[in-house]
């Protein structure tokens, strides 16, 4: 061999096995942290999904549940049942039926569309929703009676497994609520999942794939029904992804392809969210970045006298620079880019791996804020609920009390009757000069006032059948001021009021409800006497077409922080003399619970008193009393 033929061999060999050596280390580098960034935005891709299908179906139980909470729907006569399940019908286009169990599990009251075109005449809403057969209402039926009598021991709520409907051959799911401490049937809804199939046929980007699978594996959504009707069976394909209990990672073959995918599961329901993207696409760019460093190592050989130090340098630096980078987005440095000026593969590979960058740090605000977002919304139900809670501890105290009430107030009906009946005939005997006149007129003035209580405890004890007429709010108010006129006149209290614009109705007794504003019309007189200052605000507004809301707002002395739990307590009062019976805001809460509304009491010791009170609005078409 020539001098001249083992020097260049020399010099290939000094010149390309390090750089081959450089470009090995860092392509198995950089196959490592990509194969480790592509999983880990799999496993958070599926995390995310899950959680999405988990509120989209769990969302609608927690509705269903405060509803219940609101409102006990078995109370209800068929006609307010019906119009119940309505509201609730018309809260999601997703919800084909909705249905109303007695604690027989047969069903009382139920709404679907079977009839597209009368239901659209009724309510434009009814139009979104789609049309369901005979065969597959008798089939909800089965599957909601059946899913109330499984739900578990203190819980409010169950989900039935996903199924095919009986004729269209749609992916659902039944949700069931029961209310809390109650045995008697409950409230169930058929929701259909073909808006979260297609948010999944929406969310894959290029070659991904997104798609659940139900407890045994089957194929459950993935946007498209052909293969969600066949229900393939992944649990031999993907093992562990059936019935998985956390987060993982598998391979399996379709159609001769390799995919790689990360599962997570469904929480509470079961289900595992897949999301899964070919091998070949999954690796592309390190693909790139092989056969980017195999030209460069040509180059290098054919120009390996001139260029080969030259080369090695310019190749090294910038494939070490991409395994340091696939590193720090391995280690979680998703902010990380790689700065490389370059207009070749290597350029490319860095700007694809900028561009892969820049998609996980966005998906990872977007999970951020998708968790402070669920956050919120658990902390606001919370509240909710701790509110009604509150509310129903309130009911409940005051129906003991009421309880007691009706039992005193019967056993002191007759003795009293007695000693007022006497009483009047002993008046009756005596000549208007005789001393034992006035004490006898004593007697009888206590007497009726004793009476008095007694028809006030009788109004706290029963539960009041009262009429539910549209009537017109803003005059029953206005009725209730000009009553108490001269008495606003005299006290020097200036009122103003704040009306929602327009007519107002609520549904009601107009007696009942006059005689509450006037009950805490005359409370707040009492609070503001001797007050430098003496306003009464009173505003009314309309939330959401279906409650009104009205605020009375003094300037008196106001409440105490430590009285305010027990201010609708019977008996219990905060007036300097006590001239009353203090029972007056107990009546008002009984009453405005009987009209299904809810009264709340805000206060501020030496600033003033706002009392709010939500009742249900009343239809459009109901004339006005």
């Amino acid at each position: 061999m020539r001098i001249r033929s083992r020097l260049l061999l020399l010099l290939i060999t000094i010149a390309a096995a390090p750089t081959l050596a450089v470009g090995l280390l860092a392509w198995r580098a950089a196959e490592r942290a990509l194969s480790e960034a592509v999983a880990e935005q799999h496993r958070r891709t599926a995390r995310a999904e899950a959680a999405q299908a988990s509120t989209h179906v769990l969302s609608l139980a927690t509705e269903l549940g405060g509803a219940l909470l609101l409102e006990d729907p078995h109370r209800l006569g068929p006609a307010r049942a019906q119009e119940f399940l309505t509201r609730v019908f018309l809260r999601r286009d997703a919800i084909a039926q909705v249905g109303l169990f007695d604690e027989q599990g047969q069903l009382t009251a139920s709404v679907f569309v079977d009839d597209p075109e009368a239901f659209a005449r009724q309510e434009p809403q009814f139009r979104r929703h789609a049309t369901v057969a005979a065969g597959e209402v008798e089939d909800f039926q089965h599957r909601a009676a059946g899913l109330l009598s499984r739900v578990p021991e203190g819980r409010a709520y169950a989900v039935s497994a996903p199924y095919l409907t009986a004729v269209r051959r749609r992916p659902a799911v039944v949700v069931a609520a029961r209310a809390s401490g109650t045995q008697a049937g409950g409230l169930a809804a058929e929701l259909g999942l073909e808006e979260l199939s297609q948010r999944l046929a929406e969310g894959g980007a290029g070659h991904e794939r997104i798609f659940l699978l139900d407890g045994a594996g089957r194929l459950l959504l993935d946007g498209a029904p052909e293969r969600e009707r066949r229900q393939e069976d992944f649990s031999g394909k993907l093992p562990g992804a059936a019935g998985a209990k956390q987060t993982g990672l598998g391979e399996y073959e379709e159609e001769g392809r390799a995919w790689l995918a990360a599962f997570s599961p469904v929480p509470e329901l079961g289900w595992v969210a897949v999301v899964a993207r070919p091998r070949e696409a999954a690796l592309e760019p390190l693909h790139a970045l092989s056969r980017s460093t195999f030209g460069v190592l040509g180059l290098t050989l054919v120009g390996v006298l001139a260029l080969a130090p030259v080369l090695a340098r310019a190749l090294a630096r910038p494939i070490a620079r991409l395994a340091e980078g696939s590193r720090e987005l391995a280690r979680g440095n998703l902010a990380h880019r790689i700065t490389l000026k370059r207009r070749d593969e290597l350029g490319d590979l860095a700007r694809a791996f900028n561009d892969m960058g820049q998609a996980l740090e966005q998906a990872h605000r977007e999970l951020l804020g998708f968790n402070e977002q669920l956050a919120a919304q658990v902390e606001e139900r919370t509240k909710e609920l701790r509110q009604t809670q509150v509310q129903l501890s309130r009911s409940q105290r005051l129906a003991a009390m009421g309880d007691l009430a009706a039992g005193m107030a019967h056993e002191m009906n007759n003795p009293l009757a007695a000693v007022l009946g006497n009483v009047q005939l002993m008046l009756m005997d005596l000549p208007p000069e005789d001393p034992s006149r006035r004490m006898l007129g004593t007697v009888h003035q206590q007497a009726q006032r004793i009476a008095s209580i007694v028809r006030e405890l009788q109004l706290l004890s029963e539960r009041q059948q009262l009429g539910r007429l549209p009537l017109d709010l803003h005059r029953m108010l206005q009725r209730v001021l000009e009553s108490r006129g001269p008495e606003l006149t005299q006290v020097g209290v200036q009122v103003d009021c704040r009306f929602h614009p327009g007519d107002v109705k609520v549904l009601g007794d107009t007696q009942a409800l006059g005689d509450v504003f006037g009950r805490l019309l005359g409370n707040a007189l009492n609070a503001m006497r001797d007050r430098p200052e003496r306003n009464l605000v009173l505003t009314t507004q309309v939330m959401d077409a279906q409650l009104v809301r009205v605020e009375m707002r003094d300037t008196g002395r106001g409440i105490a922080r430590e009285h305010l739990e027990r201010i609708f307590n019977p008996f219990f009062t905060t007036k300097q003399q006590w001239t009353g019976k203090g029972l007056s805001l107990a009546v008002c809460h009984r009453v405005v619970e009987d009209h299904g509304g809810s009264i709340t009491l805000h206060s501020d010791e030496g600033v003033g008193t706002t009392v709010t009170l939500v009742l249900p609005a009343a239809p459009a078409s109901g004339g006005l009393v």
